[in-house]
């Protein structure tokens, strides 16, 4: 199914999400044209530093306990598996990220570790594409086709941006975009920069000079479609993190970026959920004083407390889902355990996962198998 943005809603083949034709019968109504979603941005993840021995001790940071070693298939073939239970339970969309996000436990990481440390994204210093990385993405976006699930692409993390030269940006945006077509995707969000106002990103990728490349990813579909024939859609935007998707800090957002956007992408992160609400209420006022209209509004990441000792897993506030529910506002989550690497459990793991999951089930109701599987029935 291809997701569409119909007003301050999506669609997946012309009808709101979480109805009957989408797949929820028994949806609570309030999910009609949302997408419940978490953070996920580790799946493709691999380290391409020698040893990973982060720690000082000799020991690969990254190593499964049964095997002592690092695999990146593994990480990704696990993922993908446990994407149908993701759907089953209410969670049909979710952020993968080509440059990863912070493997490590806490938030910021362990003391005299930096993440820059690390080289692990899909992008080389010239911008072209690491071809071991896109094919685990080939892997995870092919399944979500099949699923009927709504992928969220992050181009940049700030961490692992300046691994890209800043002249090679461009590059980096064409080459993700024209690969994103050439596979056959439709219909993704593009979530451009994780956390644009972080100082580490380059100009460019910063909110208030972000619009030329979300720009750029407009201009890469057009010509790929004026080119084949083809009518491609790709919605843009780029996340903020936890302080600036406050309601004082999203007041100032340049209408440079509101112009450019085709949705909001704030962050929940150790906010209050009274703060979510008011976030919420000047998205809306931003956006219809800029562009005379509102803009669907997605939390992609909310985690109550970045900082849980080792092995102690951390989530969001299930409070803030319920705020985004009132206001017709897609909510998500960042589960430690999931973005930790390597994930022990993609599905079924520790309480807050649990309780993530049994949220969502209870909210979306018992699902229909995806439109692909019953197409298959069909067929027999």
């Amino acid at each position: 199914m291809k997701v569409t943005i119909v007003g301050d809603s999506f669609h997946l083949d012309g009808n709101p999400t979480y109805t009957r034709l989408t797949g929820f019968p028994e949806a609570d109504p309030r999910l009609a044209g949302l997408i419940l979603n978490h953070r996920v941005v580790n799946g493709i993840f691999d380290d391409l530093t020698p040893g990973h021995a982060y720690y000082g001790d000799g020991v690969d940071a990254w190593a499964y306990p049964d095997t002592g070693t690092w695999n990146a298939e593994r990480n990704t073939d696990s993922f993908v598996q446990a994407m149908r239970a993701w759907r089953d339970h209410g969670v049909i969309a979710f952020t993968i990220g080509l440059q990863g996000g912070n493997p490590f436990w806490t938030s910021p990481p362990p003391e005299g570790v930096r993440i820059e440390a690390m080289d692990s994204g899909a992008f080389a210093p010239d911008g072209s594409l690491r071809p071991a990385f896109m094919a685990r993405l080939k892997h995870i976006l092919d399944r979500a086709r099949e699923l009927d699930m709504v992928p969220i692409v992050n181009y940049f993390y700030q961490h692992q941006v300046r691994r890209i030269r800043e002249d090679a940006l461009p590059t980096a945006v064409d080459n993700a975009t024209n690969w994103l077509l050439e596979n056959g995707y439709d219909g993704l969000i593009i979530d451009l920069a994780n956390e644009c106002h972080h100082h580490a990103y380059y100009p460019a990728l910063r909110v208030d000079g972000i619009h030329t490349l979300l720009y750029r990813v407009r201009d890469d579909v057009d010509l790929y479609n004026a080119r084949t024939g083809k009518e491609r859609r790709f919605y843009v935007s780029a996340s903020f993190g936890g302080w600036e998707s406050t309601a004082v800090q999203l007041a100032r957002l340049p209408e440079s970026f509101v112009r450019a956007v085709d949705l909001f992408l704030p962050h929940g992160n150790q906010r209050t959920t009274e703060e979510v609400r008011q976030a919420i209420a000047t998205l809306r006022e931003r956006a219809s004083a800029i562009r005379g209209h509102t803009l669907p509004i997605v939390y992609n990441e909310d985690i109550a407390d970045p900082q849980t000792p080792s092995g102690v897993d951390s989530a969001g506030d299930l409070a803030h889902l319920e705020a985004c529910l009132e206001a017709h506002v897609s909510g998500g989550n960042l589960i430690r355990s999931h973005q930790a690497v390597p994930c022990q459990a993609w599905f079924g793991g520790s309480e807050v996962q649990n309780a993530w999951f049994a949220a969502t089930h209870a909210l979306a109701g018992q699902a229909r198998p995806p439109s692909s599987v019953l197409a298959l029935y069909h067929c027999i």
